[in-house]
């Protein structure tokens, strides 16, 4: 995946607990999926013997870093708005690091069952220039290895 050091890289957990299929929880995420136009999407059953049921979706967004921020800032500014447009606490966005580069924000698993986000969002990572789920960055990201293959 190609994206700048300077995008705001995010991931966003979905679980579309009630589909009994993929294709109504594609279709319970549809507007959400048209309106963020994410990088990547992707649909899988939950697993019957875990914590979640019906469709976990997983999308990953780029967006433009906030403008006229300071540095330790960029990040909360830049995914605000998706924050909210979820229905997730802003109050609850932690930074992982000093540098403020990464962070996320978690929905408590008792607040989980009271369905109060966009298709069930329940945990959304944000990197600046990094994949938060697999901290490459923009370079490691677009391939693996040493590039002889190229």
């Amino acid at each position: 995946m190609l994206f700048k050091p300077t995008d705001v890289v995010v991931r966003v957990f979905l679980n579309t607990r009630d589909a009994a299929t993929a294709d109504a929880s594609m279709r319970e995420c549809l507007e959400l999926v048209a309106e963020l136009a994410p990088a990547t999407v992707s649909f899988e059953q939950a697993d019957p013997a875990g914590l979640r049921r019906g469709f976990l979706v997983e999308l990953m967004v780029v967006l433009p870093p906030a403008a006229g921020e300071r540095p330790d800032g960029v990040l909360l500014s830049t995914v605000r708005p998706l924050i909210a447009r979820l229905g997730l606490d802003e109050a609850r966005f932690e930074l992982d690091d000093p540098s403020g580069r990464t962070g996320g924000v978690l929905v408590p698993e008792h607040q989980r069952d009271e369905r109060r986000t966009a298709c069930g969002a329940y945990w959304l990572l944000a990197g600046i220039g990094v994949d938060p789920l697999t901290g490459q960055d923009t370079d490691e990201a677009d391939y693996e290895g040493d590039g002889d293959d190229l």
